[in-house]
C-alpha cells in the first residue's frame, strides 16, 4: 500500500472515530410491568430530530407476550440507490430464548406498520448524520399475551379452510378432503396448547398435484407458531407431491418448540380425480399435545417408545424424555404416540373382549332365569288345573255311585258274625290243638 494511500485509511478511521464520539446518544425503555400500551418517538419529535443522533428503544416483554409496534408517523432521509445509508432505523425482535433478529432498515416514509411480533422483546436503533435532519417518527406499541393473537387471515369462503385448535389433539383436512381440493386458496391452521406443552404432528396422508417439483403449484408448510409470514418465517418442513417422496420418519413428523404451531396450505391449481375414486386428494394429519415425562411426574399416558431428545442441536443426546399425553387420547383410534409406538392403542381390544364377554354372559343368565320363571309359572298352572280336576270329580253324582261300601274297622262287631283277629299266640294255640293230618 502507498503512503497516500495508507493515509487517506487512517483519516477514515480517525473520522469515524471522532464522528462516533461526538453522537448524541440516549436510551429509551418500556416495560410490560410498567405498561402494557405507551407511545415512543425520535428525540425532539414533533421538532425534527437533532443531528449525529444514536438512540436505542428496548421494548421488554415477558414470557407468552407478544409485542405489536404501529408507526402514525415516519419521515426520516430518503434512502440512496444503495438504501439507507444515512439517516435510519433498525427494528429487530428478541426471541424468548434472547436470539436477536432484524426485520429490516427503514428510512425515507417507508415502514412496515403495524408490525405484529410474536416475540416479547424487540429493539428499535435510530441513527443520524449532520447533513439533513427530518421530522423523525411518532408510534404506539402494545403488549398482549400470545393467546389473544389469531391465526394469519385464510381464504374467505372456503369451507373447511383455517381456523384455531385447541385442547389436547385433534385431526386437520385439506378443503374437500379426501376430494379434490380448491385453487388460489391459502388455509392457515393455529394449533395452540397449553403453555407447558408441545404440539407433535404426524402427516397420516398426503396426495397433492403433482410431485416435488410442484411445490410453486400446491404446498403444505409447518411453522413456528411464534414466527411470521412477512419477515423471519421461521419453516420447519414442506411438504409437496405425494407421501411416499418423504420416507424418513423424521420427515412425517414434527414436533414444535413451544406451545405454538402453524399449518398453511396454498394452492394455485386444483386437484382433480382421476382413475379410482379411492384416490386420496390433499392431506390429513394428525395433532397432538405433548409434555415430556420426567422420572415418573406423568400423571397422563406414557407413551413407552416415543422419546424426545431436548439438546438436539447437541451431537449426543443426552436427555430423552419420554412422551406424556391427555388419557382421553388413549383408545381414540388416531396414532397419538409416535411412529413404530402403539401403546396408546395396543390394549383397545381387550375391553372390547370383555365387554362382549360380560353381555353374554348377562345374557345367558337373563334366559336361564326367564326358562325358569317360564317352567315355574308352567308348573303351578298344571298343579292348579289337576287340583280343580280333583275337585270336581269328587263332587260329582258317578263319583259318588262309584264309592265302595263303608265297613267299621272295629274288632267287636256284634252286627256281623265275624271272628276276632287271630294273634300269633291263639294260632299257635290253634295249631296244637289241631294239628295237621298227613293224607
Amino acid at each position: 500500500m502507498r503512503l497516500s494511500e495508507r493515509c487517506l485509511v487512517q483519516y477514515l478511521l480517525l473520522m469515524i472515530i471522532i464522528y462516533s464520539e461526538t453522537l448524541a446518544r440516549c436510551l429509551f425503555q418500556f416495560d410490560s410491568k410498567i405498561s402494557k400500551v405507551g407511545n415512543f418517538s425520535s428525540p425532539d419529535y414533533p421538532d425534527n430530530y437533532s443531528e449525529n443522533v444514536e438512540c436505542f428503544y428496548n421494548f421488554i416483554g415477558h414470557e407468552f407476550e407478544t409485542l405489536k409496534l404501529v408507526f402514525f408517523i415516519f419521515d426520516l432521509e430518503p434512502p440512496y440507490t444503495k438504501g439507507c445509508l444515512t439517516d435510519y432505523v433498525d427494528i429487530s425482535t428478541i426471541t424468548a430464548s434472547n436470539v436477536k433478529e432484524l426485520v429490516g432498515r427503514y428510512c425515507g416514509s417507508k415502514v412496515d406498520t403495524p408490525l405484529q411480533s410474536m416475540h416479547p422483546k424487540a429493539e428499535i436503533i435510530f441513527r443520524s448524520n449532520h447533513i439533513i435532519q427530518h421530522k423523525g417518527f411518532f408510534g404506539m406499541y402494545e403488549f398482549k399475551d400470545e393467546k389473544s393473537i389469531p391465526p394469519p387471515v385464510s381464504t374467505a369462503f372456503v369451507e373447511g379452510c383455517g381456523g384455531t385448535e385447541t385442547g389436547v389433539g385433534g385431526l386437520i383436512y385439506s378443503p374437500g378432503y379426501p376430494h379434490a381440493f380448491p385453487k388460489d386458496v391459502e388455509c392457515v391452521w393455529l394449533i395452540r396448547v397449553e403453555s407447558n406443552k408441545h404440539i407433535y404432528i404426524r402427516i397420516l396422508e398426503l396426495q397433492l398435484y403433482g410431485s416435488i417439483a410442484n411445490c410453486a403449484d400446491v404446498e403444505l408448510s409447518i411453522y413456528d407458531g411464534y414466527s411470521s409470514f412477512t419477515f423471519n418465517p421461521e419453516i420447519m418442513k414442506k411438504y409437496c407431491g405425494d407421501l411416499k417422496y418423504y420416507k424418513n420418519v423424521e420427515e412425517r413428523t414434527q414436533m414444535s418448540k413451544r406451545n405454538r404451531l402453524l399449518i398453511r396450505f396454498k394452492t394455485k391449481v386444483t386437484s382433480e380425480q382421476k382413475g379410482s375414486t379411492d384416490k386420496i386428494m390433499g392431506f390429513k394429519l394428525v395433532w397432538t399435545a405433548v409434555g415430556f415425562e420426567f422420572h415418573g411426574k406423568c400423571d397422563q399416558h406414557v407413551c413407552r417408545n416415543s422419546h424426545y431428545c431436548l439438546n438436539s442441536a447437541s451431537t449426543v443426546c443426552n436427555v430423552m424424555p419420554q412422551y406424556c399425553i391427555d388419557k382421553s387420547l388413549v383408545c381414540d383410534g388416531l396414532p397419538n404416540c409416535s411412529e413404530d409406538d402403539y401403546t396408546d392403542e395396543e390394549k383397545c381390544h381387550l375391553p372390547l373382549v370383555a365387554g362382549c364377554s360380560g353381555a353374554l354372559i348377562l345374557l345367558i343368565i337373563i334366559a336361564c332365569a326367564a326358562y325358569y320363571i317360564y317352567r315355574e309359572k308352567r308348573l303351578k298352572a298344571q298343579r292348579e288345573a289337576l287340583a280343580l280336576q280333583l275337585r270336581q270329580l269328587e263332587h260329582s253324582p258317578s263319583s259318588i255311585a262309584r264309592a265302595p261300601p263303608y265297613f267299621p274297622r272295629s274288632r267287636d262287631c256284634s252286627i256281623h258274625g265275624h271272628l276276632n283277629a287271630t294273634s300269633e299266640e291263639s294260632f299257635e294255640v290253634q295249631y296244637k290243638r289241631y294239628p295237621p293230618t298227613e293224607v
